[in-house]
């Protein structure tokens, strides 16, 4: 893939895209491409994450691991889409197990590269800071209505 091929695809990305160019450079130059057979695990749940993956192609399907060795599909990847945004901030563990279901291309953003892109560009760290700021509130929103839900269960009708 050619430079400009991936500032592109990460520009497209929802967490990049507000970057501007010499951000998305940087963070480019750096990645590493990493081209995965069908059935090939990319990384493991429990890993202690280091870096977040853009799906350039290809289909990744995030697995939980069940007892008896079986899988249980959580969420499809499709091009465009950032695996572990999380671990781009913080060393948390992967909460689920990320395989190929096809021959798949990811794009490796390291941990290290995107802190140091963030001190080079402070306007770009106001600007992420808002972003996760409004991701929280809306998944704090969400569990704040399952735990209302789970707390306060419809009351079943009586009998006579």
């Amino acid at each position: 893939m050619s430079l400009e091929k991936d500032i592109a695809l990460l520009r497209g990305v929802a967490t990049f895209d507000m970057l501007n160019g010499e951000a998305l450079r940087i963070l480019a130059i750096s990645a590493e491409m990493r081209d995965l057979t069908d059935g090939e695990t990319l990384f493991r749940a429990g890993e202690t994450a280091d870096c977040a993956y853009v799906v350039s192609a290809g289909l990744i399907h995030l697995v939980a691991d069940l007892a008896g060795g079986d899988r249980r599909t959580l969420y499809e990847v499709k091009p465009g889409a950032l695996i572990g945004e999380t671990a781009l901030v913080a060393a948390n563990p992967r909460p689920a197990t990320a395989v190929a279901a096809e021959p798949s291309r990811v794009m490796r953003v390291s941990r290290s590269t995107f802190l140091r892109m963030l001190e080079e560009f402070p306007e770009a760290t106001a600007k992420l800071r808002r972003t996760f700021a409004r991701r929280l509130e809306t998944t704090m929103r969400a569990l704040d209505k399952v735990r209302t839900q789970l707390e306060d269960p419809p009351a079943l009708p009586r009998r006579r």
